[in-house]
């Protein structure tokens, strides 16, 4: 469903607010997924390289920390892909720092439905199961929605101190392809819904704001100041980019070559075995003696 243009202030493009140099000059121009790729490369770019035994049979750059980090920024950037299919109207901004301790909003949305913070859960191929306080994934409880409960009215807060008026936040949970997603009983403020039905389920939200109020929310949103006090550090995001593609091409390629190494071993035991049997066949048959 597609809003109503007529009304719809003109869309932003994050990039027409990236300096020539690259360089972040707004919170508009954070990256999905941001915060946990900065700490991953942070943490990648202080432990020893891989040897060179270790890139011909497919070892994995990451370590056990980097590759929850790494899940993380790829969920966070699967979920912008989907808020990438809202119509004009719909301001998203991205890894927004709550707190001076790295703590952030994983995406902010704010359009003619209302204003919500988007938090991504993601646990591919696993069951999810929600209830009105509880998540559960693959059978283990985890404290999503109680969390979300605290960061509405932490966003509800700031954000209404830094646009001078009241501004009212609800919340979703987005799960990246989950196996399943059983939500029993809906909270009133949380939304646990897949990733992929973002786009469709914001869009049919009843319009509460005007296009105007969109705007002056979305420029409160963007300054740094709304969120802490002081200036963040300056992060050159189109650097920050390069680097997470260039560790992501690094990772699918060791992927690749652990699974032309399992097929070569698999075609050499295999044929082990068919060797051995037919020797052991010939043998029964008493049509081969050994020396």
């Amino acid at each position: 469903m597609m809003a109503d243009e007529d009304l719809a202030p003109p869309a932003i493009d994050q990039g027409d607010l990236v300096s020539p140099e690259g360089v972040q000059a707004s919170l508009g121009d954070n990256l999905p997924g941001q915060t946990a790729m900065a700490e991953l490369l942070r943490q990648h770019d202080g432990k020893s390289p891989r040897s060179l035994l270790g890139r011909i049979f497919g070892s994995s750059p990451l370590t056990d920390d980097t590759r929850v980090l790494f899940n993380v920024a790829l969920g966070e950037i699967e979920v912008a892909d989907a808020l990438g299919a809202l119509a004009s109207g719909w301001v998203v901004l991205h890894s927004l720092p709550v707190s001076s301790g790295g703590s952030d909003i994983d995406h902010l949305v704010i359009g003619p439905g209302g204003v919500f913070i988007i938090a991504t859960l993601n646990h591919s191929k696993q069951t999810v199961w929600a209830s009105q306080r509880t998540l559960m994934v693959g059978g283990i409880r985890y404290p999503d929605i109680r969390n979300m409960e605290y960061e509405m009215g932490r966003v509800e807060r700031l954000l209404s101190t830094a646009a001078n008026r009241a501004v009212e936040v609800s919340a979703v949970l987005a799960v990246v392809a989950p196996k399943s997603l059983t939500v029993r009983q809906k909270h009133r403020d949380v939304e646990v819904l897949a990733a992929n039905t973002l786009a469709d389920w914001l869009t049919m939200r009843r319009r509460v704001l005007s296009p105007d109020d969109v705007l002056e929310i979305a420029e409160a949103a963007e300054r740094s100041t709304t969120w802490h006090q002081g200036d963040g550090p300056v992060i050159d995001t189109s650097d920050l980019r390069a680097r997470f593609e260039t560790l992501r091409l690094d990772v699918t390629r060791a992927w690749r070559l652990q699974l032309i190494w399992a097929g070569v071993i698999s075609v050499v035991a295999a044929s082990t075995f068919l060797g051995v049997s037919y020797v052991i066949l010939l043998s029964a048959l008493g049509l081969w003696t050994p020396q």
